[in-house]
């Protein structure tokens, strides 16, 4: 929607973000994020269109389980350079971002995720005391693949609050929390908690297909806006948004 054309890889066997952004059902597919891993074959494109413009989806699919298991044996010498090394070998084509949606817990596709990133967003619920717990786990993750895993470059591009509700006490202590063990690295945005993000999954879609106009919609584009930002880019002025901003 800010002018870049988008490539989202979808490493959680849930496929949560692929049955959102997907025009079929993540397990009808016969070429998934499982593919890209295990099959020797580098597939020249093993992305599918989605109900958005400009982003193309690598589906997720239960059998990312399988991942975790085979990796070590058919790369026995690197298993965790994998996932760079096949992104390295697509044509891309006219691809200027690949988002890659990783899975909760800090598995071989995290490492993965992590090893052929060039950034990484955090994103931690300022409603839940718990939100900092598990970040000293990726933390020394991304440590490891830093200082000999693959990837010396991985950089931390921002930490994004979520389920944020500015009314509750709760909320503003954890961002504050936050904000001082992060100090600019986290976003000024944060994603509120809203009723109308559980509709929009119950729906299978889009906050943009569901609420376009609505408070997180809105707060998912300043976030974007951030990210091309801290990444010293501008928004296209042939992007969606700066169209109808235009027109308005």
């Amino acid at each position: 929607r800010l002018g870049f054309p988008v490539l989202v890889l979808d490493l959680d066997p849930q496929a949560n973000t692929s049955t959102t952004l997907g025009m079929r059902d993540p397990y009808e597919m016969k070429t998934t994020a499982t593919t890209v891993f295990l099959d020797k074959e580098t597939h020249v494109s093993p992305w599918h269109e989605t109900n958005e413009k400009d982003v193309s989806l690598i589906y997720g699919h239960v059998s990312l389980t399988r991942v975790e298991r085979d990796l070590p044996r058919l790369y026995i010498t690197s298993p965790g350079t994998v996932l760079k090394n096949k992104l390295a070998a697509m044509a891309t084509g006219d691809i200027e971002f690949v988002l890659i949606d990783c899975p909760p817990s800090l598995s071989m596709l995290t490492a993965n995720a992590l090893v052929a990133a060039d950034y990484l967003i955090v994103p931690m619920e300022s409603g839940s005391k718990y939100s900092l717990d598990g970040y000293s786990d990726l933390e020394e993750l991304v440590r490891d693949v830093k200082s000999g895993g693959g990837n010396p470059k991985l950089d931390l591009l921002g930490v994004l609050c979520t389920r944020h509700d500015g009314r509750k006490n709760l909320c503003k202590a954890m961002r504050t929390v936050i904000e001082n063990r992060f100090s600019d690295r986290v976003f000024s945005t944060s994603i509120s908690a809203s009723v109308k993000i559980q509709e929009a999954e119950a729906a299978k879609k889009t906050i943009f297909a569901h609420d376009r106009q609505g408070t997180v919609a809105r707060e998912f584009m300043e976030l974007g806006r951030e990210v091309l930002s801290r990444l010293k880019l501008t928004e296209s002025t042939e992007s969606e948004d700066s169209q109808e901003r235009e027109s308005a």
